[in-house]
């Protein structure tokens, strides 16, 4: 593990594309041409992460934990957020994730490979189950400032 790479991923970013390839050569936007996301990793080592697609349709009510089975079931479908710690291995980006909408990833450690060019960051998850396919991923960030949101 290098402080320097450690250095050069700290901060926030805001998604700019997720991309999924499934085996069969199917290539989608997996949250639609303009998903919204944020990913944060911190100087103390904790890290967040929110995705979901921009055009989410609003709840009949205003009661955050209420809404039809159908609101609720289309507002997990098109959103995801995790949190916990994180550490560098080699060219690996660790998310020991203590807290995740998908229940099964709180308490599981994620590796993602990446790469950082200048202020473009992308995740490289591993294969995963999506709508019933086998997807690897591409998940391409941009470093945010003070006057670049």
């Amino acid at each position: 593990m290098s402080d320097r790479e450690e250095r050069r991923l700290i901060g926030s970013y805001r998604l700019i594309d997720w991309r999924d390839f499934a085996d069969d050569g199917e290539v989608r936007q997996s949250l639609g041409a303009d998903p919204v996301g944020f990913i944060v990793y911190t100087v103390e080592r904790c890290m967040t992460a929110l995705v979901m697609a921009a055009d989410r349709a609003n709840f009949a009510g205003d009661d955050i934990r209420a809404g039809t089975d159908v609101e609720r079931v289309q507002a997990f479908a098109t959103a995801s957020a995790f949190a916990g710690r994180w550490r560098i291995e080699d060219d690996v980006v660790v998310h020991e994730l203590e807290a995740a909408t998908f229940p099964n990833w709180t308490g599981t450690v994620q590796r993602r490979p990446y790469r950082i060019d200048g202020k473009v960051l992308t995740l490289y998850p591993p294969r995963l189950l999506l709508d019933g396919k086998l997807r690897r991923s591409e998940l391409t960030w941009r470093r945010l400032e003070r006057d670049n949101w």
